[in-house]
């Protein structure tokens, strides 16, 4: 235990007023301890940048523990077979996974993300955000009518998902992450199952599609592959497809709106962009840094003899990585509650995670982020808020309803 800081998390995390900016919370927290226990939600949350990072990277650490352990030793409850469907999408995912089955399969999948292929992405990218803008009126909603529909389309693209029921995978995903969530209710959990089953469903018919007629993208890929001399499941492959449809649009959707939000209350910062001064690329690092899309990230303790921010920590507990709170260390980054989109730093961020589960879409998530916000930037000039957005009720994943703007 660490005693000389709090004994549990002096804020509710799901506290409408916490998470309309946590940040002030996050900060002082940050600096009363680097880990404080809470028994009410039986995890250690881990504050300050450089034990964040170093916990991403050790191996003693991980996302999943049955691969050594029973739920028993890990003071975990089993899961609830009423929601099988969404255990199951997830049982093969490479945020679930440890090794050997996620190097076997992110070897794979890492096969997609070649730096051709994501550089192949930044032409069509550019060309998309800029016809996405000119279809649009005067006042639209950004996330609704651009960001979504904009991400979903480069991610199915290069998956080679057909874009046909985009609004469906869209939903799907919303309801799956909610999964993801502290406080989640029984009534989400059977949305996010429901969800899960339908996603499972679409892509187990487009496996057999591409085992019919393979064509040049990374389903047919997966399909072919041969792993040791042995080819993936289908299960495998889809919890593979449904994880990176899901993660490859959640986090670019709400940054574009966490991050426009941030630009229109400090239009000075607007101004830099717009007026070239700062490079959209360099831009959103520091959109990411300041108000990150993924605030929390969990790890399990495998093995015993762990030591955290000078604290002992036993097998079988869990470690809550608080992104947030360490993407504004001030150990790392001066002045971190100020916007600076000039930051020379600010790619120090954690925003994508860290160890062997970095995000391995984070090169084609970078390209295609600096290329919404400077086609924002040219196209749209003038724009702003015309109401305050109203926040998803959430704190794990952090981003709007609705984001209205005009100009």
């Amino acid at each position: 235990m660490n005693l000389a800081g709090p004994r549990e998390l002096p804020f509710d995390l799901a506290d409408e007023r916490f998470i309309a900016d946590p940040y002030p919370a996050l900060g002082a927290l940050r600096e009363a301890a680097p880990l404080v226990h809470d028994e009410r939600l039986g995890r250690w949350f881990l504050t300050r940048h450089a034990d964040v990072r170093a916990c991403l990277r050790d191996k003693r650490l991980g996302r999943n523990f049955r691969h050594v352990g029973s739920e028993t030793e890990f003071h975990a409850e089993p899961l609830d077979p009423r929601f099988a469907d969404f255990w199951a999408s997830e049982r093969w995912s490479l945020l679930w996974l440890e090794p050997p089955e996620h190097t076997r399969i992110r070897k794979l999948v890492a096969a997609a993300f070649t730096p051709r292929a994501v550089e192949g992405m930044r032409a069509p990218a550019a060309a998309l955000a800029r016809s996405l803008l000119e279809s649009l009126g005067e006042s639209f909603d950004l996330l609704y009518d651009y960001a979504q529909p904009y991400s979903i389309t480069l991610i199915c693209a290069l998956l080679g998902v057909p874009t046909d029921r985009h609004r469906d995978l869209l939903d799907w995903s919303h309801a799956i992450v909610k999964m993801y969530e502290f406080d989640t209710t029984d009534e989400q959990a059977v949305a996010a199952n429901d969800a899960a089953r339908a996603f499972r469903a679409y892509v187990t018919e487009l496996i057999e599609e591409r085992r019919a007629a393979p064509r040049d993208d990374m389903v047919s890929g997966l399909v072919q592959a041969r792993v040791d001399g042995e080819r993936l499941s289908d299960d495998e492959i889809v919890s593979t497809v449904v994880v990176l449809l899901n993660a490859g649009h959640e986090a670019t959707v709400n940054t574009v709106g966490n991050g426009f939000r941030a630009l229109a209350a400090h239009p000075g910062e607007w101004e830099r962009l717009v007026s070239g001064e700062v490079a959209a690329a360099q831009a959103i690092e520091e959109l990411i840094r300041w108000d990150p899309p993924l605030q929390l990230f969990e790890r399990w303790v495998l093995e015993d003899g762990v030591e955290i921010a000078g604290t002992p920590v036993p097998r079988g507990e869990k470690i809550a990585l608080l992104f947030g709170s360490a993407s504004r260390d001030p150990r790392v980054f001066a002045e971190p509650d100020r916007l600076d989109l000039a930051r020379a730093n600010a790619a120090e961020h954690i925003g994508f995670g860290g160890g062997i589960h970095v995000c391995i879409g984070a090169p084609l998530a970078r390209i295609e982020l600096a290329a919404s916000f400077e086609a924002l930037a040219e196209l749209r000039p003038a724009l702003h808020l015309v109401e305050r957005p109203e926040r998803v009720p959430a704190f794990v994943i952090r981003g709007f309803r609705s984001v209205r703007v005009a100009g």
